[in-house]
């Protein structure tokens, strides 16, 4: 490089920097892979790379096809904005947020009708008239029972489960 005059320096990122470019947006991609469609509708991917996506999730598992999937995905999301890769890093980070706070919702209500809140059930089932109140009931008193006795918390579980597909909708 030092034999090389000022004019005829290579300008730009350095190969290594290229690489490691390529797998950030690799991995990005591998997140995209693992969301569910409303998550990447809400990101507004580009038909070129949504069309990858499917495709991928479309591939057997085997052969190595599923990492040359994602190097495509990782290939064609270059060609995006800069502009645009860090809207959909965004989009990704919110809808985890929003994730997180849904299950912590979820558990602080399920911990409140173990604790007997009666005023949670109501206001559970208000909001959500499809939950039939006698299961509510039954896997509290069978939660409560397994608490006492020191078993695995299954309906525990099973009553969390509930909650959270019911809140989901």
């Amino acid at each position: 490089m030092k034999d090389l005059p000022e004019d005829e320096l290579p300008s730009g990122p350095s190969k290594s920097q290229r690489k490691r470019d390529s797998t950030a947006l690799q991995e990005l991609g591998q997140l995209l892979t693992e969301a569910t469609a409303s998550t990447l509708a809400k990101c507004e991917l580009p038909d070129k790379v949504l069309a990858a996506i499917e495709e991928y999730q479309a591939l057997p598992l085997k052969h190595g096809a599923l990492r040359r999937q994602l190097q495509y995905i990782g290939k064609v999301m270059r060609l995006l904005d800069d502009e645009d890769v860090d809207r959909i890093h965004a989009q990704l980070n919110r809808n985890v947020e929003m994730d997180k706070r849904r299950f912590q919702r979820v558990e602080q209500l399920r911990d409140r009708l173990l604790n007997g809140d009666t005023k949670v059930l109501a206001e559970v089932l208000s909001e959500h008239p499809q939950l039939n109140a006698k299961e509510i009931g039954q896997l509290v008193r069978m939660a409560r029972k397994e608490q006492e006795r020191g078993q695995a918390p299954g309906s525990s579980r099973k009553l969390f489960k509930l909650l959270r597909e019911s809140l989901a909708t």
